[in-house]
């Protein structure tokens, strides 16, 4: 076989990129002749930069869903739906957690594999929590006494609210109280439910450290592992790396808080999915080793022993996993079960990533609740109607 060099794009976390950059011996192993080559990116780049970027340099890209209506909009990753039989899509449909195959899917085409699966959850230290004579909050109403007891007492609970977790807990929370956001809803937070959410939101990060704005979930988790001053958190995307065995404290992870009756679901879905460049030139070769990557095999094996967080049921509910992972799987599984698909129209991203830096000004006090709302279901519209446009032309 004549050499083959792959390269991808994923994105610049030991999670997103540990088990992807350390495991690729194993398929070069099988395979000679072929080298697998990963590159990195920003968080806030892998969510929100254009595919047409990577395209053309890469053969092989970790995305995450919402980028599937872009994707089936424009010439640039493989449909699998022309690659894998009936039978294969309805393995990989069984295997997955949750909403993860079918986020991929996207007006008749399916635009990755699932490769990562994650939403928004809670998590806590064990040992301060039991300090404080606490038990892990289940309702919304617990989360905010747990935080004025921890104010009390010079401690803390935290919330992640920079913009990119701001704009997913307003669908989190929209959708537990029976209002999921999707590519057809008319209103993005009709008026009276809107102020409901937004004020919860409020009383969050009221209660919360005061650095709660400018916190993404790897931030946050760090802040918890590296002091004493963080007893617990809601609302932040879970990472198996802080529930793994550390030189550090070990995070325990839990279901998210219920706001009625529905429990914990309606969390943003989040997650990675395996795309293949339509532009690649060894585009059979890196089909393979996409296919490989989201494997049962691979997924419930090497790849969680790696540090990865996998999209396969089968991982997840793999008893070996959840030890290493001190409980994560078991433990956060109801809610990512149960999680919510936001909107993936062509055209998403962009409102989602203002809609995010609005939400976290509005946190802030820089911009009133009224005019936030006003200009969610103003551009949300707007921006379903221009995918309209473009579907239609």
């Amino acid at each position: 076989m004549s050499n083959i060099v792959l390269r991808g794009m994923t994105w610049n976390h030991p999670r997103g990129f540990d088990p992807l950059a350390r495991g690729a011996a194993a398929f070069e192993a099988a395979n000679p002749g072929v080298t697998i080559q990963w590159d990195k990116r920003s968080l806030r780049e892998f969510g929100e930069a254009p595919l047409e970027r990577y395209a053309e340099i890469y053969d092989f890209i970790v995305i995450d869903h919402p980028f599937v209506g872009f994707a089936a909009a424009h010439p640039y990753l493989v449909d699998w739906t022309q690659i894998l039989s009936a039978d294969e899509q309805e393995k990989f449909a069984s295997d997955s957690v949750g909403g993860t195959w079918s986020s991929y899917a996207y007006r008749n085409g399916i635009w990755a594999l699932p490769l990562d699966a994650a939403t928004q959850v809670s998590s806590y230290r064990p040992d301060l929590l039991a300090e404080m004579g606490d038990e892990v909050p289940k309702t919304f109403d617990d989360v905010l006494t747990l935080g004025r007891r921890a104010r009390a007492q010079g401690q803390w609970i935290v919330t992640t609210a920079f913009p990119t977790d701001a704009i997913s807990t307003v669908i989190s929370i929209a959708a537990n109280l029976g209002h999921p956001i999707v590519d057809e809803t008319e209103t993005f937070l009709p008026d009276d439910f809107g102020r409901e959410v937004i004020s919860r939101f409020h009383a969050l990060v009221d209660v919360a450290h005061p650095h709660a704005t400018t916190m993404n979930p790897i931030q946050a988790y760090e802040a918890m592992v590296n002091g004493n001053d963080i007893v617990y958190c809601a609302y932040a995307y879970g990472y198996t790396n802080y529930a793994r065995e550390a030189d550090r404290p070990r995070l325990r992870f839990a279901n998210a808080p219920s706001h009625g009756t529905r429990g914990c679901a309606g969390t943003q879905l989040g997650g990675t999915g395996i795309a293949v460049s339509a532009l690649s030139k060894s585009h059979d070769m890196a089909v393979a080793y996409a296919r490989w990557l989201a494997s049962i095999e691979h997924q419930r094996g090497e790849y969680v022993r790696l540090g990865g967080q996998p999209g396969s049921l089968s991982a997840w509910t793999d008893p070996h996993n959840d030890a290493l992972c001190g409980g994560f799987f078991k433990d956060t599984l109801e809610t990512l079960q149960t999680a919510h698909v936001r909107p993936r129209f062509d055209g998403w991203i962009p409102f989602f990533e203002e809609a995010g830096d609005r939400i976290t000004a509005c946190l802030r006090g820089d911009i009133s609740d009224a005019s936030l709302l006003t200009w969610l279901n103003t551009e949300f519209s707007a921006a379903q109607a221009r995918a309209r446009v473009g579907a239609d032309s």
